[in-house]
């Protein structure tokens, strides 16, 4: 059964691989591919990341993750449902809001106003970064401005690697989930070639490649901690790669027009 209500179709059609296509899987349609394989792999995925943190010990910010838990279950074509979004989102949020705390304390501490600014401040970095580090995704919002409102589970320290931890588990799931039915990540604009069977450029499977392999090693803190430690640096590493490969085709991009540039004033000359 389809309808069309203004704005928002219906679709109660029988699960099937045409129900997952990008025009129909999405905000602004009922159906019940959405309602049944989204909602319930937007669940079981936060179960996940609840077990794992209680008996591996790394404790992450469930808010922020539910919600990437819900965009990457069940709005998976938009941007923010892609890996480099979801971790290195997470990661660099977590420093804007602890940067933003900081400066609420220096600018307004003791005073009635400081949580307010606290939270401005966090949020406002963290959507600097965001867009800086090609990471919009919207629940790293939360993940920044948690910390100007309650007390961390978590050194500061260790804040955004942990919260790239939980990301990463969403994104390891959702590779397993979704593509029962459809690829994810989905293709887009940018992403049309196939990488390692990814849409996803070579930079960014190495980076998520990286969060992977850390992902496993900081689950041994407890029985491990020497593969623990080194899951840590290694997590920072791939949030680098993801985060910043961008950076490096826009300089390759700059320096293959100048080479060119002085290819043609040397052919005039």
């Amino acid at each position: 059964m389809q309808k069309k209500l203004n704005s928002v179709q219906i679709r109660l059609c029988s699960i099937k691989r045409r129900e997952f296509q990008r025009d129909v899987y999405r905000p602004g349609v009922i159906s019940l591919s959405r309602l049944v394989w989204g909602s319930l792999g937007g669940g079981l995925l936060l179960t996940i990341i609840g077990i794992l943190s209680k008996t591996t010990g790394i404790a992450v910010l469930f808010p922020p993750l539910a919600a990437t838990c819900f965009i990457n279950s069940t709005c998976v074509y938009l941007r923010v449902a892609r890996p480099k979004s979801v971790i290195v989102g997470h990661f660099v949020a977590s420093i804007g809001g602890l940067a933003g705390v900081l400066a609420g304390d220096f600018l307004a501490g003791g005073t009635d106003f400081a949580v307010s600014l606290k939270l401005g401040l966090a949020v406002l970095f963290a959507a600097v970064l965001m867009q800086i580090f090609d990471a919009d995704h919207p629940p790293a919002a939360a993940t920044a401005a948690i910390p100007a409102i309650l007390p961390l589970p978590m050194s500061m320290y260790l804040f955004p690697v942990y919260m790239a931890w939980g990301a990463t588990i969403t994104v390891l799931f959702a590779l397993a989930w979704n593509r029962v039915w459809f690829e994810y990540p989905a293709s887009d604009e940018e992403h049309r070639t196939r990488h390692a069977g990814l849409f996803m450029d070579k930079a960014q499977i190495l980076g998520l490649g990286l969060c992977a392999m850390s992902f496993a090693l900081m689950c041994c803190k407890l029985v491990a901690p020497n593969f623990y430690y080194v899951g840590i640096w290694l997590m920072t590493i791939g949030v680098v790669v993801l985060g910043s490969h961008h950076f490096y085709e826009l300089l390759r991009i700059d320096s293959d027009e100048g080479i060119n540039e002085i290819r043609r004033l040397c052919e005039k000359n």
